[in-house]
């Protein structure tokens, strides 16, 4: 059920989103983890080695890419790639899992745990923490798993030690509650690495901080190249390419902002993903936020051929930002994000991940509605390599 114990006091509030509902003996650990991130945030040298980890380790910066032969029909704006795909080990989540493992290595702790679901956040985390000489213990749901067998195999290969969770959907959800267990009973020794800007305060605070340098680099580029984006879009599961991505455009009014939501089939009743859209207020995960949920409260199944995708909550920022209407929301079904994701393969040579393919689905739907000299920018958290057996099904 989307409850827990209520804080009102508790602080890290975007809007009326956001907070921490969790049991009280978490919340010592929170308030050290605020302190360690607000210590580690303001400290040079802390920076420095995040910058140096991000370039080197990381493959910092990617590059924005034009795709003129994937338009289906002439005319139209420019579509732009942000291909964060192109770095190693986890696509943009490997942001966020440097960042994290770097302050829990500051904050004296030996081990992290973490969940994933389309592995991604999984191999980002188990690659550094191999890098630092952590232990990682990363749970993912047996759906998940079975869909995703060479992100198993990448997480093993790092060192990981790998918990298929059977309980409920077997998917990001239920993997996500078995990994914070896991952390309340070694809150001393491990750091929860979180792999979006979800749950309890200071974890979307934190997240969306280190995947900003999606969003600076973005607007940087752009601004060399002489483009003054008129939208961008990002397919939002947890949020953190989202956030990212939106965080160095949202205080430009003129430059319209998308989340692209997972509509499963597209049917009529049938399981989706467009919490944002569809979703009600709920607490879930520790955190007040717009969930998949029923009048009575319960969780409701979230649906995507994307398991990234695939979560029935959402980022409390990115609730706030669509309550406030700054974030628009469309939604693209698993046949238009297949479609989109084999056409650009075909037209360009460049193979995005599914989740990728919903914003890029819905991104030409956009630009068919501007002029030629207006542009659209995408979002391409990772690699199609993942998904490459799901495509080739029915090819």
């Amino acid at each position: 059920m989307a409850r827990a114990l209520k804080v009102e006091s508790r602080p890290g509030r975007y809007g009326s989103f956001g907070g921490q509902f969790v049991a009280p003996v978490l919340l010592p650990v929170l308030d050290r983890l605020e302190a360690g991130f607000h210590s580690a945030w303001g400290d040079p040298a802390f920076h420095a080695e995040l910058t140096h980890l991000l370039n080197r380790f990381v493959g910092r910066p990617t590059p924005l890419f034009d795709i003129p032969a994937f338009p289906s029909r002439p005319g139209g704006a420019r579509i732009v790639l942000k291909r964060d795909d192109l770095t190693f080990n986890g696509g943009n989540y490997a942001n966020s899992a440097v960042g994290q493992c770097l302050l829990a290595r500051r904050m004296g702790l030996s081990a992290v745990v973490t969940d994933t679901g389309s592995g991604q956040n999984g191999i980002a985390t188990a690659a550094v923490a191999a890098r630092f000489g952590m232990r990682c213990t990363i749970y993912m749901g047996a759906r998940d798993a079975a869909a995703q067998p060479q992100a198993v195999k990448k997480m093993r290969l790092f060192g990981a030690k790998l918990e298929i969770v059977e309980d409920a959907d077997r998917a990001l959800s239920s993997a996500t509650s078995a990994a914070i267990r896991h952390w309340m009973g070694h809150s001393d020794t491990d750091a929860y690495v979180a792999g979006a800007p979800i749950g309890p305060h200071p974890y979307p605070e934190m997240v969306a901080a280190f995947q900003q340098v999606i969003g600076k680099e973005t607007r940087l580029q752009l601004v060399e190249g002489g483009v003054l984006p008129s939208a961008v879009l990002s397919a939002v599961g947890g949020g953190s390419s989202t956030v990212g991505l939106f965080s160095s455009f949202v205080s430009d009014p003129s430059i319209r902002l998308i989340a692209v939501e997972a509509a499963g089939s597209g049917e009529s009743g049938a399981p989706n993903s467009a919490r944002l859209s569809q979703g009600r207020r709920g607490i879930f995960h520790g955190a007040e936020t717009l969930v998949l949920a029923d009048a009575e409260g319960q969780i409701l199944a979230a649906n995507s051929i994307a398991p990234g995708l695939a979560y029935p909550g959402s980022a409390p920022q990115l609730a706030d930002l669509v309550s406030r209407g700054r974030v628009e929301t469309m939604t693209a079904t698993d046949a238009e994000a297949q479609r989109a994701v084999r056409r650009l393969a075909e037209t360009e040579g460049v193979l995005i991940c599914l989740e990728a393919g919903h914003a890029l689905a819905a991104a030409e739907h956009v630009a068919r509605t501007m002029e030629p000299h207006e542009a659209v920018v995408v979002m391409t958290p990772s690699s199609g390599d993942k998904d490459i057996d799901i495509l080739w099904q029915d090819a």
